[in-house]
């Protein structure tokens, strides 16, 4: 499963994962796939529509990263409602993951699964192609750009060091010291002050 989520932190796919499955006769191909923007996403349909075109299904849902405002979709491309896209919807959510589209491509067989048959079918092939893709933990961060004298710099790295923050490489001048500090998005507000504590007031310490 990897290193939990945080509210720093959340999960996603480095690469694609497929699973296939049959139901009296219909054939279920699952397909996830990372993405980093609604367009992208778009594409991605389209792309597995050209595709699969012989297919009579191809349902749908979608993650937007990141959390834990990002969009969330579905579609069942006209199998009955709640069958297709809610299903896959909740599988990606029971994985954790985010910046993730999930595409179903169902060859009807002819024979009818009802709706729990249908919602079992596409949430279950898609969990199973969830499985089969790599996950990687994304960290959320801010920008924290610090303007320091050269003698109280020291005590910026000091900090930084401790608190486990990269500082980007610096830009000087004659009196003053610029870096830029990455730094988990929930610690934010506490960098700040501690740069202002630790500098008695002699550093500006901004979020880009």
């Amino acid at each position: 499963m990897g290193t939990p989520e945080t509210q720093d932190t959340y999960r996603t796919l480095t690469g694609g994962g497929e699973a296939k499955s049959r139901e009296k006769a219909s054939v279920f191909l699952a397909l996830a796939a990372p993405v980093n923007s609604a367009g992208e996403a778009d594409d991605l349909l389209e792309t597995w529509r050209k595709q699969y075109h012989d297919a009579s299904h191809i349902g749908w849902a979608r993650r937007l990263a990141p959390p834990p405002d990002g969009e969330e979709r579905w579609d069942d491309d006209g199998e009955p409602h709640g069958s297709t896209g809610q299903p896959i919807l909740n599988a990606i959510r029971g994985a954790g993951l985010w910046g993730v589209q999930v595409g179903v491509v169902r060859w009807f067989g002819g024979t009818k699964l009802g709706v729990g048959g249908l919602a079992r079918a596409y949430g279950g092939t898609a969990a199973e192609a969830i499985a089969n893709a790599p996950v990687r933990i994304v960290t959320l961060t801010s920008s924290v750009q610090v303007t320091v004298p050269h003698d109280r710099a020291g005590v910026v790295y000091a900090l930084a060091e401790r608190e486990g923050v990269r500082v980007g490489p610096p830009a000087a001048n004659a009196d003053t010291l610029t870096l830029v500090l990455d730094v988990p998005l929930s610690r934010t507000p506490f960098i700040l002050n501690a740069i202002r504590e630790a500098t008695a007031g002699r550093a500006e310490a901004v979020v880009l």
